[in-house]
């Protein structure tokens, strides 16, 4: 079985698909939120680590110390621009604010994106979205995103091994070394997205009417336990941005 359709069979936490893409919602709309209210920021800070705790659930000790390492590195540029240290309108500090702004913003959002990649079955998605009855023409491009993001970085991957088989590195010639990854990498995008196109035909789902499916989804106490903090999360940020 390909690694990338192993669902979440080793981690404590399994919630449903659609808890799963609730999460990422919320996540995403307070994470991006610019809001300086105590309330939102207080609710960033308990993302961030239940992002954290979920890498960490997942047994990806690296990714989640490198995660916490960047995210701090972040917090304290921050605080250095906050302080003034170092000039906001200085060429260092113009540098230093984009980072830290695209880091506190983007990179939790991209870990919460990369868990629920990594920890659902296309099938699992499928099943979710027909039970929301989204529309087909919804549900297909974002099914093909679902394998299609994973198989690439696994293309890549093989690629990079390949490259280093033939000792083709970046360091020695950066022109070549481009050239030989992407060369192959483009190819394999067009493959893979006609592979997939025919992988979704084949499975019927451009068919008509309701499908079956073999999967079953449905909600537990810990998606129950994450809807509850759905639920106050939203009503936090709405507090938050009536008094900010």
């Amino acid at each position: 079985m390909n690694r990338f359709e192993s669902g979440n069979e080793d981690a404590v936490i399994n919630f449903d698909p659609r808890t799963k893409l609730m999460l990422l919602l919320i996540i995403n709309t307070v994470i991006i939120s610019d809001s300086k209210s105590p309330l939102i920021s207080g609710l960033k800070i308990v993302f961030v680590i239940l992002v954290l705790f979920f890498l960490i659930d997942m047994k990806k000790i690296k990714m989640s110390v490198i995660y916490v390492s960047i995210y701090l590195l972040a917090v304290v540029g921050d605080y250095i621009l906050v302080s003034g240290s170092i000039s906001g309108i200085s060429a260092g500090g113009l540098i230093l604010r984009i980072v830290v702004y695209l880091v506190e913003r983007m990179l939790p959002n991209m870990m919460m994106a990369w868990f629920v990649l990594h920890t659902t079955k296309v099938s699992e998605f499928i099943a979710a979205m027909q039970k929301m009855h989204f529309p087909q023409t919804i549900t297909i491009p974002f099914a093909i995103i679902f394998r299609f993001f994973p198989t690439l970085a696994d293309e890549y991957s093989s690629i990079q091994d390949a490259m280093k088989m033939r000792n083709i590195s970046l360091k020695t010639n950066v022109i070549s070394g481009i050239e030989y990854r992407m060369v192959p990498l483009i190819v394999s995008v067009t493959k893979i997205g006609d592979e997939l196109s025919a992988a979704a035909m084949t499975r019927g789902l451009t068919t008509e009417g309701n499908r079956t499916s073999y999967c079953k989804i449905g909600f537990s106490l810990q998606d129950y336990a994450a809807f509850t903090v759905i639920a106050i999360s939203i009503m936090f940020f709405v507090i938050g941005l009536i008094r900010g």
